[in-house]
């Protein structure tokens, strides 16, 4: 049998690689998204319906009303396996699995970056809180601050059919990752039947979250060519966008996201001090820019 210094030492070195993998490695998701702690099976987001806002207070307080329909994401679990063979633990032979434990804590990292960013990619068919897709032509606005009156439709989206880019900004969180229990890495006791018939000791890596909307107001999107023209266009709309009641929301773009095919044209717009005729870029530096493979 083991000893418990044996299963100890290994339990040791697979959590300290485990932990270092997830320190270690770089995410984009906290660039474009907030974290959103969550406290039971799923989360409810009816809160998105009001803009956060101040009015002078004259009279009584205006009290708007949170919206009947709900939006509710709920929680999924994700899972990552290492089986350690027995043997390598009886012959302390099982230092060569601490890459495995780092690369099962990077893993944990890029499934932020793989939910956060598939949201935004599924955000042209995707409902948010408005059950409008995330990014479309018709998200409501109201006339009156409460919410009531007539409706205006209002897009955050600019028509085109190549690769998609997007700008943010960090007025309010555009996108959530909705977690409930942290990455982990848990251990399978010696007792156990994978252990008396495959001769293994497994360890688990465990995650509960999930990606939400928020704020469609703070995030438009685009297919169109990344370049001058259509970069402020959509740079203006977000800029002069306002909320219920006629509001100014104060939404200025702050960062830009794309992916690979669009790097250069996004680089050539805000990366330059001049253009090519010899005059100044006057979008030089006027948005942070993000290009992720994530958004291929």
């Amino acid at each position: 049998m083991l000893t418990q210094a044996q299963i100890d030492a290994l339990k040791t070195s697979l959590q300290a690689n485990f932990d270092k993998g997830l320190v270690n490695t770089p995410s984009n998701w906290a660039k474009v998204a907030q974290l959103m702690k969550s406290t039971s099976k799923n989360t409810t987001y009816a809160w998105l319906t009001q803009w956060p806002s101040f009015r002078k207070w004259v009279g009584s307080r205006l009290h708007k009303a949170i919206a009947e329909k709900a939006y509710t994401v709920f929680n999924d679990k994700y899972e990552a396996t290492i089986d350690v063979q027995r043997t390598d633990i009886e012959d302390d032979d099982f230092g060569h699995y601490a890459n495995s434990a780092t690369g099962h804590g990077k893993a944990a990292v890029r499934l932020m970056d793989e939910l956060i960013f598939g949201a935004l990619l599924a955000g042209w068919s995707t409902n948010c809180y408005d059950d409008q897709f995330f990014f479309d032509t018709d998200h409501p606005v109201y006339a009156n601050t409460d919410g009531t009156g007539a409706v205006t439709a209002t897009s955050n989206i600019q028509a085109g059919a190549g690769a998609p880019w997007y700008l943010f900004s960090d007025a309010a969180p555009a996108l959530f990752l909705q977690e409930r229990v942290p990455p982990q890495l848990e251990a399978m006791g010696a007792g156990t039947s994978n252990y008396f018939e495959n001769d293994v000791f497994s360890f688990g890596g465990r995650w509960r979250g999930a990606a939400a909307y928020g704020f469609w107001q703070c995030c438009y999107g685009s297919k169109a060519t990344l370049n001058a023209t259509n970069f402020d266009d959509l740079y203006n709309r977000m800029l002069a966008q306002t909320g219920d009641g006629g509001v100014k929301l104060g939404t200025v773009p702050t960062l830009l996201v794309c992916g690979p095919t669009n790097r250069v044209a996004a680089e050539t717009l805000l990366a330059k001090e001049m253009i090519g005729n010899g005059e100044s870029n006057t979008n030089y530096k006027r948005v942070d820019l993000l290009v992720t493979p994530w958004v291929a």
